[in-house]
């Protein structure tokens, strides 16, 4: 009936827009990873630079990088010692997933726009 498709396209409007708003941050994710791996590429040109190190809620201090190992939070409040290049194939893994997961999310908006247009046929069909 057309109650249970208008029902059902409430539903399937709420999953997409679930789905979109997964994406986004997915989208955001990737963005953030790719500017962070851009200055691991800065920091490798050279040593004994001036950097502004973020403190945290938008503070920085400036400091000297005396040296190329860096710390790394791996979580659960640990923290390890990683040469750049193994925080850039870090950095590189994480890009790597997050790239599947916007394949997936983009994939089921996909099969979601598909059924709407399924549930629009149907409507159209039951007013004839």
């Amino acid at each position: 009936t057309n109650e249970e498709l208008l029902y059902q396209a409430m539903v399937l409007q709420k999953n997409s827009e679930e789905v979109e708003r997964n994406l986004n941050f997915v989208n955001e994710q990737i963005q953030e990873l790719e500017q962070f791996s851009e200055n691991l590429n800065f920091l490798e040109s050279e040593e004994n630079k001036d950097i502004l190190a973020a403190l945290g809620k938008g503070v920085f201090a400036k400091a000297k990088l005396e040296e190329k190992k860096l710390f790394v939070s791996v979580g659960a409040g640990v923290v390890v010692r990683k040469t750049q290049e193994e925080a850039r194939e870090i950095v590189y893994e994480q890009i790597k997933k997050f790239n599947d997961a916007r394949i997936q999310l983009t994939a089921q908006l996909g099969t979601y726009a598909s059924h709407f247009g399924e549930m629009i046929k149907e409507i159209e069909r039951l007013r004839e």
